[in-house]
């Protein structure tokens, strides 16, 4: 027998006082109460928020183990070598190959990733226009704590000729610094939780890092609303409390200020995690789950994730190759251990960068939104700084989306279309999220026109 359908505010929070008199509202995911019969609206007839997402890795690719062998979509095509980490979400996936960068590449690791970014060529290592990203954002993220985004960075070592160690500016010299710490960006968005008087933030307080100090606080506003749910909101309200404690207690033992109690040693927790700037999956899991938390509560709809910045000379010792630099001896082969070898590891890194963006993609489809999941309300886009990593190519250069961007998008395909403007896709992406783009781009990456078969 069907359960009697309860009808949810979309702007529900569950509420409750700690020890000492502060109180906390914890915001809910989507559950199925706040929307329509069909899962498609929220149940005030609001459409479902759509969100946006920059995903760079530094360095470039090998084109002939990037490029899947054939066009088309669905069966028809099958992801390539360096790509099949992305399996699990390529039902979510467009694939485009064949693209070039039209600017001169007067600054290498600079003037491409300037192109595939903002159409325009570097001024000066800073970019002349603003990120696709920051053009999207007025589109979609009215009334959100982030309407900028939040930005977020694995690496922190770039090259001399770089763009640097940003990838989101929302204009000239006006960078949105990525956070390396995901343990900061944990106790900034748990700030949120914590509601003054006038329904602003107030400071963190302490005890808040405590793994169960919100859980406790708001169990029994969550138990009164547990028992007005059908089952499958119930479980999605379970699924979502235990990440928020899963996230409280992982990252606020790596950051727990001595002051609040025994600090648990991060080197034994989680050997592979590293310092802040250390390139290991650890981390990008810990930004992945902070990201999806922050989409799936709505405290933001953009996002910027530099995996590795341009020019990357970070090490990829966490997936087996030398603790040395990745740009030098792995992207232009100059490892001692000769062209061969290096080429290995090359493959290797560029996989395992594959494996990282998989790890964000595959909690954003895990995450329950409207009738469907986290990714098909999403649109992530992703580049690098250069195609072919040895010759600093422009040709072929890598641009995935991710993706069905509310049913705008589709997806599992291989699209392959020789010489064209890269500028092309994220004007395409532009559009398709409502922003109104008559063009995109500047003299030799300007566009008026974007990619159709990328489109519903």
């Amino acid at each position: 027998m069907a359960s009697r359908r309860f009808s949810l505010p979309r702007r529900t929070f569950l509420r409750g006082v700690l020890t000492g008199g502060v109180a906390v509202a914890v915001p809910l995911p989507r559950l199925g109460g706040m929307l329509n019969e069909h899962g498609t609206a929220y149940a005030d007839g609001a459409a479902l928020p759509l969100r946006f997402g920059t995903w760079f890795f530094g360095n470039g690719i090998i084109p002939e183990r990037w490029v899947p062998r054939l066009v088309g979509a669905g069966d028809a095509w099958q992801l390539s070598e360096q790509l099949a980490p992305l399996t699990a979400i390529k039902s979510h996936l467009s694939v485009l190959s064949g693209f070039a960068i039209k600017i001169p590449n007067s600054s290498p690791h600079a003037s491409m990733p300037c192109a595939a970014l903002t159409g325009a060529n570097t001024d000066s290592h800073f970019v002349k226009l603003p990120t696709v990203d920051q053009l999207v954002a007025p589109a979609i993220s009215q009334g959100v704590a982030y309407p900028n985004g939040l930005h977020v960075g694995i690496s922190n070592v770039s090259g001399a000729t770089s763009l640097g160690l940003a990838i989101s500016f929302r204009g000239p010299d006006a960078a949105n610094p990525p956070k390396f710490n995901p343990a900061q960006l944990f106790t900034e968005l748990l700030g949120f939780t914590n509601q003054g008087a006038a329904g602003m933030p107030k400071p963190v307080d302490p005890e808040l890092l405590n793994r169960s100090a919100v859980l406790d606080a708001v169990a029994e506003d969550a138990k009164l609303l547990r028992a007005r749910l059908g089952m499958d909101d119930q479980q999605r309200l379970d699924e979502h409390l235990e990440g928020v404690g899963q996230l409280q207690g992982q990252l606020a033992k790596q950051a727990m200020p001595v002051a609040t109690g025994p600090i648990p040693d991060p080197d034994k927790l989680y050997p592979d995690r590293g310092q802040d700037g250390a390139i290991s999956r650890a981390r990008g899991q810990a930004f992945a789950d902070l990201l999806v938390f922050a989409m799936a509560s709505d405290l933001t709809r953009v996002f910027s994730y530099m995996f590795t910045s341009p020019a990357c000379h970070g090490n990829y010792a966490d997936c087996g190759l030398n603790p040395s630099s990745f740009h030098e001896d792995y992207g232009h082969r100059n490892g001692k251990e000769g062209v061969s070898e290096a080429t290995k590891g090359f493959n290797t890194g560029v996989k395992f960068a594959m494996s990282n963006l998989a790890d964000l993609l595959s909690r954003m489809k895990a995450t329950p939104d409207g009738a469907g999941n986290l990714l098909d309300n999403s649109v992530v886009y992703s580049t690098s700084c250069v195609s072919e990593s040895q010759t600093h190519s422009g040709l072929d250069f890598p641009l995935l989306v991710a993706g069905k961007g509310g049913c705008k998008l589709k997806g599992d395909q291989h699209i392959r279309l020789l010489d064209e403007n890269v500028s092309k896709v994220p004007f395409t992406l532009l559009n398709a999220l409502g922003a109104g783009a008559a063009s995109f781009g500047q003299d030799e990456g300007k566009v008026t026109s974007g990619i159709s078969e990328l489109l519903t």
